[in-house]
């Protein structure tokens, strides 16, 4: 796949909002970076976020609001096709990952997430999609 942008400047992360400390965790890991991390409550207020903001990733979460985070995906995707996202689930099978693959979810990772293997992702996804090195030296 070609890059969606050069380097970015300025980084906005979308994260879904769930009953659990994730977007707590995940802001450890981007405010050192200069990265915002925008998180949304409902599928609607993420939607809202994508079309009013350049985001760069979203991480959802398979638990997230009314709608699963492949529901969610379904919905971005009408927005914005080439967002790179990265799915968050409890329990992956191959009926999850076949959906994930469907929707060109960048990767589909186990919770709890570990923040190192969370760094590893980010660092490829940036180097991927817009030839950033921003989280190299993190992994």
């Amino acid at each position: 796949m070609t890059q969606r942008l050069s380097q970015p400047v300025n980084v906005n992360v979308l994260i879904g909002n769930t009953d659990w400390a994730w977007p707590q965790a995940v802001e450890q890991i981007f405010r050192p970076c200069g990265i915002n991390a925008l998180v949304a409550n409902t599928s609607d207020e993420m939607v809202r976020v994508i079309d009013n903001n350049k985001i760069h990733l979203a991480l959802l979460d398979m638990a997230f609001d009314e709608l699963t985070g492949i529901q969610t995906l379904e919905i971005i995707r009408k927005h914005d096709r080439l967002l790179p996202c990265i799915l968050l689930a409890r329990h992956i099978d191959q009926r999850l990952l076949s959906e994930a693959l469907r929707l060109n979810a960048f990767s589909v990772m186990s919770k709890p997430v570990e923040i190192s293997r969370l760094r590893e992702q980010l660092n490829r996804l940036f180097l991927k999609y817009y030839a950033s090195n921003m989280f190299a030296d993190k992994v």
